[in-house]
């Protein structure tokens, strides 16, 4: 590790510790629930995310932790397998932020944790309201408004309106959001008075896993300009456009992805996703508004789906290839040398931290039977690592 290490603060080590930590929750968590298609399994890993920021805030109560660990596990997600990490990654910055901010407004006590999780929690919500705009368009809120009037329609118990019913989806995250939180307050005053202190390290552990190169791909800065210009113009014409001019305009756009970038686009050969497009056009031939009526509306209707598949291709493809490009090893020593060197370094640092972390779980089974006891066992460890990481870096300044 270079003689920089001398510049990282004491909160970007703790903050490192905890990214390594949440980081270690999304292999275990994040790769169980969505390799067996567990239906809200982004909200499961929320909610666990909310109960092991705030257990760890117990143990070391300072501002400044929580969103720096938020960053460093964000930048940690780049070098995921999956296909599209950006949005992965601006969730989990998001969620670092807004349980700072709500901390810091309302202060370190339990009011300030439980409107950190049910702040949290509303976030999350908004982020896939946004998601869905971005991959559909307006067009998919109309076609829900309909499927919900439709409902009221046929089962006469049911009379709120829809926004309504919205505000209560709202309310319903928010207080899972206070319950995640709370708990995690309760495991994180029993983990503070549990910690362990001494813990033998293997010197294997000292990595810096993000400065692994992949030999994947020619990364291009001219394709990355390229990307980050073409598909708002894309999108944009996608909302203005007919079906047969869209098709046009993006047939260029699927050829040239597909022969660049391949290899990323895996959650194409996944038939849940093409199905889960499909459904987009049947609801869209049954439930979306036209002027006209009869088959030919319905064709109409039918065409404004096909656009909304057409759009959530491109965002699909197109945020598969921002990440691609994004994990340059360029991109990445940008960090360095731009005066984000402690961030830089504390990313090395909590890949560092990453396999005592799912060590500590002891098994993948064992923290999915039991996640509350997993993550409490490995809070008692936080101290031990966090002494690591400085043995570390005193023996750098040795050397």
């Amino acid at each position: 590790m270079p003689q920089q290490t001398a510049l990282v603060s004491d909160k970007w080590i703790k903050a490192s510790v905890l990214a390594g930590l949440w980081a270690g929750v999304e292999i275990i968590a994040g790769s169980f629930l969505h390799n067996l298609k567990i239906p809200f399994s982004g909200t499961f890993l929320t909610l666990i995310s909310i109960v092991l920021v705030i257990g760890f805030f117990q143990i070391w109560p300072k501002y400044g932790i929580i969103w720096r660990a938020g960053l460093i596990t964000a930048l940690m997600k780049s070098i995921s397998p999956s296909s599209v990490i950006l949005g992965p990654m601006i969730a989990i910055t998001v969620e670092g932020f807004i349980m700072e901010l709500s901390i810091r407004v309302l202060g370190r006590n339990v009011m300030g944790y439980l409107m950190a999780g049910m702040f949290t929690m509303v976030g999350i919500l908004v982020h896939k309201i946004i998601r869905l705009y971005l991959l559909y368009g307006w067009d998919i809120f109309l076609i829900y408004e309909e499927m919900y009037n439709f409902a009221t329609r046929s089962l006469e118990f049911l009379h709120t309106q829809p926004m309504r019913a919205v505000l209560i989806l709202f309310v319903i995250y928010g207080l899972l959001g206070c319950l995640a939180a709370l708990f995690g307050y309760k495991l994180g005053q029993k983990a503070k008075e549990e910690q362990l202190r001494d813990v033998s390290f293997s010197e294997a552990l000292k990595n810096e896993m993000w400065d692994r190169p992949t030999e994947e791909i020619a990364y291009s800065t001219r394709y990355l300009l390229m990307l980050v210009v073409l598909i708002p113009l894309l999108l944009f014409g996608l909302n203005k456009l007919d079906w047969i001019p869209a098709l046009l305009i993006t047939i260029p756009w699927f050829i040239f992805v597909f022969r660049r970038y391949y290899f990323a686009l895996r959650q194409l050969k996944k038939w849940l996703f093409w199905m889960q497009l499909f459904v987009i056009l049947v609801l869209a031939f049954f439930f979306s508004r036209t002027v006209e009526s009869g088959l030919e509306g319905r064709l109409i209707a039918l065409s404004g789906g096909f656009i909304m598949v057409l759009r959530a291709l491109v965002v699909v493809t197109g945020f598969a290839a921002l990440s691609t490009e994004l994990r340059a090893p360029l991109m990445q020593r940008l960090f360095f040398r731009s005066g984000f060197r402690q961030l830089y370094l504390s990313v090395n640092h909590a890949f560092g931290i990453v396999p005592l972390v799912i060590n500590s779980f002891t098994s993948a089974r064992r923290f999915i039977v039991n996640p509350a006891r997993s993550i409490a066992v490995s809070l008692r460890h936080v101290n031990s690592w966090h002494h690591h990481l400085l043995r570390l870096l005193d023996e750098d300044r040795t050397n």
